[in-house]
């Protein structure tokens, strides 16, 4: 503990230094809050979403973060932030949340360190408009080149334009293979804009990679990047005992997670639409080739209304995860009898999963496993229905956010004989919670806006869960006190 505080305190230390050490504005954000619930762990609404640092019991919160822009001239700018976050709950905790520098040259982006994604379609979504990131977790540090917008193709301006990203980072989390890096990448076309409209296409592949396994040991190295980066076999893995497994010379080299992505948008002077769909696949069964074939999608509507304050933007998501992908099933076959059921963020070698600090990365609907030796071994609910609402906007002096989710939640999917025969047709699908789990989670949040007497803001907010998926009839209150300002 003494060590972590005095990297804390150097961390503070070399932040101020680089801050106040331009001349510029330094603007800087302090909030406390505190949650409390009926249970023993707090409502869905009151955790999801808030970037991995709201303890799941009843808590004290304090959050400091300081960042500035550093202008040279119209073409090179720097970005750098630092945040704390401090909170007691059954145990207390400290630790950086973002660390970041970002450079920016003309429409390139380069950023070193931890930095929280922004929040989008106004805080409304359950996945922040992301099947695989979402804010639902801590993030990890990477390092990230990126285009900072749309770039028009030359010849083709307001018709073709393209937007892109590489990165590499590493967890630092407890986890079963201990830093692990994560190697992302993603490619977006966007077609328009036609009196308003627009068509966005793309695809996000993200991989897990190296680390140390306490099995296959040192599963790092340049050949393993590059077979990440470049989506090929993996090498035969061989534990100390001479042992070997194939998984990865089977399959990829690395646990690799794709999203398709399909957005049509419309703007106008008093009204944006924003609508998409969203797949995950994690192996080759639902990429761009097997499209026709996928069953599980997410369906998004956002509407902002631009001159209205009563209802000022509304959301709608729907999800579905049962079907897995398609399988091929070969009983006759000895290594691979089945193919598909991707068992979303799951992994038999990097067996923590798409999780980061015991919090799903991706979905928040996908719930993950209970802490073994305080690590987490992926997610135990992966295969789910689920319809979320949504809705933010002003009245009576106050900003309100109301948000409503209701799941149908099957556990995994797998599969099992009938007992009378070997061929495909004897195989049929089941799943590990029989019948579904339903869950109900409900969230209000109120910002006082006119309390011109108070500096600083007031937000306050109530949950509710209700269903067998999570504690049953379970109430959650929160209030949040915060300071914006520039030193």
């Amino acid at each position: 503990m003494k060590k972590k505080h005095l990297c804390l305190l150097i961390f503070l230390f070399v932040s101020a230094h680089i801050l106040f050490g331009q001349k510029k504005k330094v603007n800087y954000e302090a909030e406390i809050s505190a949650h409390v619930s009926s249970k023993s762990t707090l409502p869905f609404w009151m955790v999801a979403n808030k970037y991995g640092i709201v303890p799941e019991e009843n808590n004290g919160l304090l959050q400091y973060r300081i960042y500035t822009k550093v202008d040279t001239n119209k073409q090179l700018n720097f970005d750098f932030g630092s945040s704390v976050v401090a909170s007691q709950g059954d145990k207390t905790e400290l630790f950086v949340n973002e660390l970041y520098g970002n450079l920016q040259w003309r429409f390139i982006n380069t950023y070193i360190g931890i930095k929280n994604r922004e929040v989008r379609y106004d805080g409304l979504s359950v996945i922040n408009g992301d099947l695989l990131f979402s804010n639902n977790a801590r993030s990890y540090p990477e390092i990230r080149i990126e285009s900072k917008d749309f770039i028009s193709l030359r010849g083709l301006e307001n018709i073709i334009s393209l937007k892109g990203s590489f990165a590499n980072g590493v967890m630092l989390d407890k986890r079963y293979v201990n830093n692990a890096n994560v190697h992302h990448k993603n490619l977006f076309v966007k077609f328009g804009e036609y009196k308003g409209f627009s068509l966005i296409v793309g695809m996000d592949h993200y991989v897990q990679w190296g680390g140390k396994s306490p099995i296959w040991g040192n599963m790092g190295g340049f050949d393993a990047f590059v077979d990440a980066v470049c989506v090929q076999s993996g090498q035969v893995l061989i534990d100390k005992d001479g042992n070997s497994s194939n998984t990865e010379s089977l399959n990829k080299g690395g646990n690799h997670l794709v999203q398709n992505s399909f957005q049509l948008n419309y703007s106008h002077s008093k009204i944006s639409i924003n609508t998409y769909l969203r797949n995950i696949t994690e192996d080759n069964s639902g990429d761009f080739m097997h499209l026709p074939d996928v069953r599980d999608w997410n369906f998004g509507l956002f509407v902002k209304l631009k001159k209205c304050k009563i209802v000022s933007s509304f959301m709608y998501e729907h999800f579905y995860s049962k079907h897995q992908d398609d399988e091929i099933i070969r009983p006759w076959h000895k290594d691979e009898p089945v193919i598909g059921y991707d068992n979303y963020f799951n992994n038999s070698v990097y067996r923590s999963g798409w999780t980061s600090y015991g919090r799903t990365i991706g979905n928040p609907l996908f719930t993950p496993k209970n802490k073994e030796n305080g690590i987490t071994l992926g997610v135990y609910n992966n295969a789910i229905k689920a319809h979320h609402f949504g809705v933010t906007g002003s009245i009576a002096g106050f900003n309100y956010k109301l948000k409503t989710t209701f799941s149908k939640n099957y556990g995994r999917a797998f599969l099992t004989n009938d007992g009378v025969g070997n061929n495909p047709e004897n195989y049929y699908r089941e799943y590990t919670i029989t019948p579904p789990n339903k869950q109900q989670s409900y969230s209000l949040e109120l910002e006082m806006t006119k309390i011109k007497k108070i500096p600083f803001e007031v937000v306050m907010g109530l949950t509710y869960d209700n269903g067998e998926h999570l504690k049953d009839n379970n109430f959650g209150a929160f209030i949040s006190i915060s300071k914006k300002g520039i030193f």
